[in-house]
């Protein structure tokens, strides 16, 4: 495999996540379809079931940013 295949697999499995699905009953992976919206503390993506293709919404919760101290 090619760098640059590897590179595109590595950040197409970065935008999926193990989430519960209620068609399939079961956790499948879920990609990352859509960002919804930005909050200060979180993000809210619509995910995509890679197994039967329903949608679901789900909250990615970013750590704060923290701010350099100036001595």
């Amino acid at each position: 495999m090619q760098d640059d295949e590897l590179a595109f697999l590595e950040d197409q499995l970065a935008g999926t996540e193990l989430l519960s699905c209620e068609t399939c009953g079961e956790d499948t992976l879920h990609a990352h379809a859509e960002v919804l919206e930005v909050y200060p503390m979180a993000t809210k993506l619509l995910m995509q079931c890679t197994c039967c293709q329903t949608e679901r919404t789900w909250i990615d919760w970013i750590p704060p940013k923290t701010k350099a101290r100036s001595n």
